[in-house]
């Protein structure tokens, strides 16, 4: 017998990707790794079943699991119930847009080159892309559902919350909802269906919806780094040139393209930072494996761990510190640069006809300006040490971005799913004590980190060891929601630099200190 319903509510709206997005599917080819979901006519899409997994996810983090059971469904035993919400596979609109390869590589932390069998490429529809979502939520005659935890949702989404595919943490997977439309069909009075689906006024306001809720602020911390290359930035595409060897790597926005640092190599540096401190204040040595290298309490809660399955117990864990791609404010067409990258070698001056090109990729064909004032070839060399001259084809050309400004760096920490980890969940406490105090040394971490990057001790990107990648950071906006055992950390707006003058209060300062030496006797003790 079918579930009797008392009101249907549809969402629909457009989702367009805040960054590039990827969604798994089986196969591949050659070209990839890691190649994208296409349906049964051939084009890339999104199932409704990854879309609800993120949405259900985002909930169970936010209300209790009553409430998410009550909407969602569940299976226990013998008990339980289809879920309340339908969502629709959403098929990708590209916009004469195409997708890219992205190439992805762990490092070493002994050698800091390549890992072994740590290098991978994979598909991503680029940012802009837009889908189009259709959500439906059943209110049955006698299950009790919060109308409101759904309304929360479709906030989450309009505010660009919640992110959805795989790499999410690294650059990957924001999305907002726009244009938002909303229907309500009421069936609890004895009418027909149809006249229920012709005679009603479906159509329900989105903005009034959002006044009747009550006020909900996730808990969250999140920053945007204002910075400036202080020498050539950038990261390298995976093909050569011809006329230059080395390009930095490009990502389309609606259409044309900017030379973009992923979130995923900004993380990457943010992260192995992370780890040295925490190796030299609780003394470890680096481990021979890589995968085994990267395991360290706090630094995997922050920055995620990979799944490493032994039995019964899982060991992987999504970090709970995201960054977003870092694009340059530079703006070209897609044909355009593909002229650039496929431009000829002259015979008598190498970079003559690669200038002409270069000039009309990046400035107006009539300018009179320099087109190697922002992108200048440079030419590298290894020295043969016997010689002292030129080592035979060591020779190579980088299209090196020296005048080129960058947008601001965003970065996330989830505070939610920072608490729900084991590790963070009531180790080495009496009993009554805060789970939230957990937070506090993740925090001194991200702190200690960032600090060193604005002192330019972190370069990202390409080039690091030979004098390129050095950014100096001009202002670190900081944007936190209220935090048990860290009263005032929502009041500041805004970090310094410097670590004396974080413009954290002097008590704030003292409990972060305190909490991080805490964690640091608990785990020399314990070891990790």
């Amino acid at each position: 017998m079918a579930r009797e319903i008392q009101t249907r509510w549809k969402v629909t709206g457009i989702l367009t990707a805040e960054t590039p997005i990827h969604i798994g599917g089986i196969g591949g080819d050659a070209d990839t790794d890691l190649a994208l979901a296409v349906n049964g006519c051939g084009n890339y899409y999104i199932p409704g079943t990854s879309l609800a997994g993120a949405l259900r996810d985002w909930m169970k983090r936010s209300y209790d699991e009553t409430t998410i059971n009550n909407i969602w469904g569940f299976q226990k035993q013998d008990n339980g119930h289809a879920s309340f919400i339908i969502v629709d596979d959403a098929e990708i609109i590209l916009n004469n847009m195409t997708l890219e390869i992205r190439e992805g590589v762990g490092i070493n932390r002994r050698t800091g080159a390549a890992a072994d069998e740590a290098k991978y490429s994979r598909a991503i529809l680029p940012k802009g892309v837009k889908f189009p979502l259709s959500i439906t939520l059943d209110i049955g005659k006698k299950e009790n559902q919060n109308l409101d935890a759904f309304w929360h949702l479709i906030q989450a989404l309009e505010q660009g919350d919640i992110r959805i595919g795989a790499a999410k943490t690294r650059g990957l997977g924001k999305v907002k909802l726009q244009h938002i439309k909303i229907q309500k069909h009421d069936w609890s009075t004895p009418k027909t269906l149809f006249d229920s689906l012709l005679k009603q006024n479906l159509k329900r306001k989105w903005a009034e919806i959002k006044q009747g809720l009550e006020d909900y602020n996730p808990q969250r911390l999140s920053l945007e780094i204002t910075w400036n290359p202080q020498d050539s930035v950038m990261v390298k595409a995976e093909g050569d040139g011809i006329a230059v060897d080395i390009l930095p790597l490009v990502s389309q926005v609606t259409g044309n393209v900017h030379f973009v640092i992923p979130g995923s190599s900004i993380k990457g540096v943010l992260r192995s930072h992370a780890e040295r401190i925490v190796r030299t204040v609780c003394n470890l040595s680096t481990r021979e494996r890589f995968l085994k290298q990267v395991q360290l309490n706090l630094v995997d809660e922050v920055f995620g761990a990979a799944e490493n399955s032994n039995g019964s117990q899982h060991q992987g864990k999504m970090g709970a510190l995201s960054v977003d791609d870092c694009y340059a404010k530079i703006s070209m067409t897609a044909k355009n640069w593909s002229a650039v990258e496929n431009a000829a070698k002259s015979d008598k001056d190498e970079f003559s006809s690669f200038k002409k090109v270069l000039k009309t990729a990046i400035l107006s064909p009539n300018s009179t300006e320099n087109p190697f004032q922002t992108l200048q070839p440079a030419m590298h060399v290894a020295v043969d040490r016997w010689t002292g001259g030129a080592a035979d084809g060591m020779l190579y050309s980088v299209l090196e971005p020296i005048a080129v400004d960058w947008g601001q760096i965003g970065i996330n920490l989830d505070l939610a799913r920072l608490q729900t980890y084991e590790n963070c969940k009531n180790q080495n406490k009496k009993e009554g004590e805060d789970r939230e105090m957990c937070v506090q040394p993740a925090i001194a971490l991200l702190l200690l980190v960032l600090r060193d990057f604005a002192n330019r001790k972190l370069p990202i990107g390409y080039g690091t060891n030979r004098g390129m990648g050095t950014v100096e950071v001009t202002e670190m906006s900081f944007n936190c929601s209220p935090i048990e055992g860290l009263a005032g950390i929502d009041q500041v707006r805004a970090i310094a630099p410097d670590l004396p003058n974080l413009g954290l209060s002097h008590d704030l300062l003292n409990l972060l200190n305190s909490a991080w030496k805490k964690w640091i006797e608990q785990h020399n003790k314990k070891g990790l």
